[in-house]
Parts: C-alpha cells; structure tokens; sequence
C-alpha cells in the first residue's frame, strides 16, 4: 500500500468512521479482533485470557495483596542480558522506557533505561505533560519461568547468542506455556490530573493496582497479554474501565467476562467514558477463587486475537487505546498483535534488521509480507529481541 493511501486509511479511521467494520469508500479495509479457538481447550479466546490475568493478578504471597505473579517473573532486563537471572523474591520494581516508543522515537537500538517521561502522543489521549512528579507512561515486560528458562537455555539473550543461533539455522519455539505480560504503569499524581473524577489518590488505590517503583507510586491502567498455546500465540489487551476513550474507533468485546459483550465506540465524542465493565457471574467466581484483589473487577478486556485475518481474508485490528494510542504512534484502528509481533525475528548479527523494524512505525496488520523477513530467523513474536545485548567488554578481551 501506497503511504499516501495508507494515510488516508489511517485519517479515515481516525475520525471514527466505523461501525461493525472499518471501510473506505465502501471497501472493508479492516475488522475488529473478536475471540477464536485455542488450541487443547475449549474455551475460545477471552475466556482463556481472562483464566491467565486470573492467574497472574492474583497474589505471589497470601494473605499480601502486592506483589501480584506476573510482577514476580522476569522483566526485559532480566532476561536480555549478558547476566541473565530470575529475579530474586521481595526484588524492587523496576519500570522502563516504552521499547515500541524508545525505538520509532531515536531511529535506532532502542534504549530504556532513562527517566519516565511524558508519552510522545499525549495529545491524543489528553494526557497531562505537566505536573509533579513528571507525568508519563512507564512500561513493564514480565516473561513467565518457561519462557524465560527457553531463552536463556538456547542462548537467546544476548547478541552473540543469537549470531550463532542463526549460523545453525535454530527455528525458535517457544513452549506452550510461555507468556508473556506488558503493563503501563502512570503515577498516581498524574492519573488525577488526566481523570479528575477519580477524586483523590486515596480513591485511586480503591479502583486500581498500585506499586511502588524507585519511590513513585504507580497504577496499572493497561495491560497486554500473550500465551505461546497457539503457534500464531494468544493475544489479548485489558483497559482500566476508567480509561478515556477505551473503547474508541474499535469498539470492546467479551464474550466471557463482560455481561455486555459487545461495546460500540461513540462516533461523536473522543477520550469519553465508557462506564463500568460489569463482570458475569462465571468471571467473578474465578476472580473469587483465586483470592483478587477487588480492584481487578475494574479492569476490562478489550478483545482478544488468535489469527491475522477474518474467514474472508479481511484483517483483523486490535489496539489499547494507552499502549498504541498515546505510547504508541496514535493508532488503535489499525494496530494488529499477530501482524506487528510476526516481524519480531534477529539477522546473522545477532540483530534485527531493518526491513522488519521499519514495519514497527506502521503498526502492520494482517499476512506478514514475506519479503520483510528475508535474510532473518523469527524470534517467535516476542520483541523482546531489540534488547539483545552486544558482547559485553569482558568478553571482547
């Protein structure tokens, strides 16, 4: 496609042009993601999405309602290295720069080690750029045991790792129970400021996660979730349900967890609310037995995704509107799980190259165009691979 037709696509879905599918001059170029078939279940997609956020979001220790499982597991850091180790019991969090962000924005190896500071696209969302302490979008990558220990014993987490997987033509497999959890965390001070009906931070620690990174109090208001038990992998995105627009361009969808299965965005007003997911009575008792924190009930599954395209080969769509939008590059209605994680892969350096990080500007959907991922070996969807580390300097000697 064209940039210039694909920008008018793009400013097309911007101004919400869009009800049960997103058309140009009557020509369906896009539909939203709605739940599919999971491999060796037979639960369909939302409901085996929400069993991992039930599982995951529940407490590490009982009877401490923080740290939860997923913040347990290994971050980027952790697992990308030259030292890669499982984080230690009682470690403190450590949140990082948005890696989708961090690369578009330099034009180069992406760099998340730095100060959270405001999103590039806060206009969009009407995210406040100023305040005490800075207001911004931090973003957390936590990769289950099984994915982690599949790295880390095949040598993935590091260039040279990856150099020498490629020379032997190493076909990168993660195992069925591999998941992976992204999470954007913004400090309670800043979440006022951008939704002042929360009323005060005390309000805010009844209706969200909260934790502390290097002495700033964060809250969760969006998270990303992957499973390995597809070959294609399980995608879904959850919303805090007091996220401004969370429903705009694309709609919501949940067909288990949500007694409103289907939510139609509104095509007159931008950034508005969408009011309280309320949940079925199957979720609640799940969310029940596994001991949740409250706050969980108000987190809300925007849709899930197993496969590129619709039955008539019509691509499918799946954005947040906190990773893409305002992190991101300000796209929900044309961001895609599987079509932009297919490029993840790494060259014969041990890097990915730059046919496929070019893609990630775009937020590709449907079929992988094969001639991207020429002279590359996929890493299995997982980006995490930017973050390959070069030989250290001892190694160099």
């Amino acid at each position: 496609m064209k940039r210039s037709l694909k920008a008018a696509v793009l400013g097309m879905l911007f101004t919400g042009a869009m009800s049960a599918a997103l058309a140009l001059d009557g020509v369906v170029v896009a539909v939203p993601a709605r739940a599919g078939a999971v491999d060796g279940t037979d639960q369909n997609s939302d409901e085996f999405i929400w069993n991992l956020l039930v599982q995951f979001a529940a407490p590490a220790t009982e009877g401490k309602a923080s740290p939860v499982v997923f913040e347990t597991w290994a971050s980027d850091v952790d697992t990308f290295s030259n030292t890669p180790h499982w984080p230690d019991p009682g470690a403190p969090k450590k949140l990082q720069a948005s890696v989708l962000r961090s690369l578009t924005a330099a034009h180069g190896d992406p760099v998340v080690d730095v100060p959270c500071a405001p999103p590039g696209n806060a206009a969009v969302g009407g995210f406040p750029t100023t305040g005490t302490p800075t207001p911004c979008i931090a973003e957390e990558v936590k990769r289950n045991k099984p994915q982690f220990d599949y790295i880390v014993q095949n040598g993935l987490n590091n260039q040279a790792g990856l150099t020498a997987a490629f020379a032997k033509n190493f076909q990168v497999v993660m195992p069925t129970d591999a998941v992976s959890v992204k999470g954007d965390w913004v400090p309670v001070q800043t979440l006022l400021q951008w939704i002042p009906a929360l009323g005060s931070i005390e309000n805010i620690r009844k209706l969200y996660y909260t934790n502390v990174s290097d002495g700033v109090e964060y809250a969760v208001v969006s998270l990303h979730v992957s499973s390995r038990q597809n070959t294609n992998w399980v995608w879904g995105t959850f919303e805090h349900q007091m996220n401004p627009g969370r429903c705009d361009q694309i709609g919501c969808f949940d067909s288990f967890g949500a007694k409103a299965p289907v939510v139609k965005p509104n095509q007159q007003t931008i950034n508005t609310q969408y009011g309280q997911c309320e949940k079925t009575g199957a979720l609640s008792k799940l969310m029940d037995k596994a001991g949740l924190s409250p706050v969980w009930e108000n987190y809300c599954l925007k849709s899930s995704q197993v496969d590129y395209s619709a039955a008539d080969g019509t691509p499918y769509v799946l954005g947040n509107s906190v990773i893409e939008r305002i992190v991101g590059n300000g796209t929900v209605a044309a961001s895609s799980c599987i079509g932009c994680h297919v490029y993840a892969s790494f060259g014969k350096d041990g890097k990915t190259l730059p046919a496929a990080t070019a893609m990630l500007p775009y937020n590709p959907s449907g079929e992988p165009i094969p001639a991207v991922l020429q002279d590359s070996l996929k890493f299995d969807f997982m980006w995490g691979v930017l973050l390959a580390p070069p030989p250290s300097a001892e190694a160099k000697k």
